[in-house]
């Protein structure tokens, strides 16, 4: 898989964004202080290793892709970063790659 589909990564973002309550559609807009925008990009580099950061960063919202790794550092650090909600939304946008109901 190269790069996700405009459905993968909207899966990816509503998923983080029920977590913490946050609208998806403010998220995608780029709109800022969404925690959930940090979770999907992480998600989807996990499920697509070779797709361009840059690229996936454009498309959770990020309004400057080169502070990525920044912003992603700094997420990590807060008390509220999960990696299990992370794995939460690989396994949804794995899901049909193995034929699994996500839940």
């Amino acid at each position: 898989m190269t790069f996700p589909t405009a459905e993968q990564i909207a899966t990816a973002i509503v998923l983080a964004a029920r977590q913490f309550g946050d609208d998806p559609m403010a998220v995608a807009r780029g709109e800022p202080f969404h925690r959930s925008r940090h979770m999907a990009v992480v998600a989807l580099m996990e499920v697509f290793p070779d797709a361009p950061k840059r690229g996936l960063a454009r498309c959770c919202g990020y309004g400057a892709p080169k502070g990525l790794a920044s912003s992603l550092k700094y997420a990590r650090s807060q008390p509220w970063w999960s990696d299990d909600l992370i794995d939460e939304v690989v396994g949804a946008l794995v899901a049909d790659q193995y034929g699994e109901q996500s839940e």
